[in-house]
C-alpha cells in the first residue's frame, strides 16, 4: 500500500492490484477520471457523456469539455428507435435541472449521415466556467431523473 496524491485529494493504492481507498469523494473522482482516460474522452466533461451514453437508443459521439471561448459539448448518435424517446426524457430532466444550473443547457439536432443529438449551454449568458461547474450537477440531475417513476415507465411502455 502506498498514498498517491492526485488533484482532489490523496489515496492509498494497493501495489499488487492498483485498487484506491480513502475518501469516497477523492476515490471515485480518481476512478472517473481512469476511465475517461481509458476512453480518451476529457476527464471534466466524462460525468456528463457517462450517463449520456447509458440511454438507449444512443451512442457517445465526439465530446469536448470547451476551451477559450468553446462551450463543452456531447454528441448523441442515434442508433435505435428508443432514441427519441429517451432525447424527451432528457429533455424534460434538462428542464427540472434548470434552477440548479448557471447556463441554460440546450438539445440541438442535426444530420451528419445519421441523425446527432447535440447536449450544450447556450452560447448567450454562458461561460466555460459556469458550463463546467454545470457538468457534473447536470449529470447528477439526469441520473436522479432516470431512476424515476416518469422516466422507467416511459422504457417500458416503448419496450413492451
Amino acid at each position: 500500500m502506498r498514498p498517491v496524491k492526485l488533484d482532489s485529494g490523496t489515496v492509498i493504492e494497493c501495489a499488487l492490484c492498483g485498487e484506491q481507498f480513502g475518501e469516497r469523494r477523492v476515490v471515485t473522482s480518481s476512478s472517473l477520471s481512469n476511465e475517461a482516460e481509458k476512453r480518451r474522452i476529457e476527464p471534466m466533461i466524462w460525468p456528463l457523456a457517462r450517463t449520456l451514453e447509458r440511454l438507449p437508443g444512443m451512442d457517445l459521439g465526439a465530446t469536448s469539455a470547451g476551451s477559450g471561448e468553446a462551450l463543452p459539448y456531447v454528441d448523441l448518435v442515434v442508433v435505435g428507435q428508443e432514441a427519441l424517446l429517451q432525447i424527451e426524457n432528457l429533455a424534460k430532466s434538462m428542464r427540472l435541472a434548470d434552477g440548479c444550473l448557471r447556463c441554460r443547457w440546450r438539445i440541438e439536432a442535426r444530420f451528419d449521415h445519421t441523425l446527432v443529438f447535440l447536449i450544450t449551454p447556450n452560447m448567450k449568458g454562458s461561460t466555460l466556467r459556469d458550463a463546467r461547474i454545470d457538468i457534473e450537477v447536470l449529470a447528477q440531475r439526469i441520473e436522479r431523473d432516470m431512476r424515476l417513476t416518469w422516466w422507467r415507465h416511459a422504457n417500458a411502455l416503448d419496450n413492451g
